[in-house]
């Protein structure tokens, strides 16, 4: 990792998740050239990770949603 100045406006953490998004987004679009079922297997994944958890839960459901909203984010054409 290279090495970072101080941050003094706060604005690593954003940097880095707008860093690792896009790389995702990259590596996601190039694979599902060869893959095109890439993207439904990824949601499906996330989906069986989320039914494991306890639906009453208001906690597991705010999880579930924002886990919903990121893997769209993240697999969603670029094109």
């Amino acid at each position: 990792m290279h090495e970072q100045k101080p941050d003094k406006f706060n604005m690593d953490a954003g940097a880095y998740k707008l860093a690792i998004n896009a790389v995702i987004q990259a590596l996601v679009e190039h694979a599902s050239d060869a893959n095109p079922e890439l993207r439904g297997r990824i949601t499906l994944a996330m989906e069986a990770y989320i039914t494991k958890l306890n639906p009453q839960s208001e906690r597991e459901e705010d999880f579930a949603e924002r886990a919903r909203g990121y893997v769209a984010l993240l697999v969603r054409p670029t094109s």
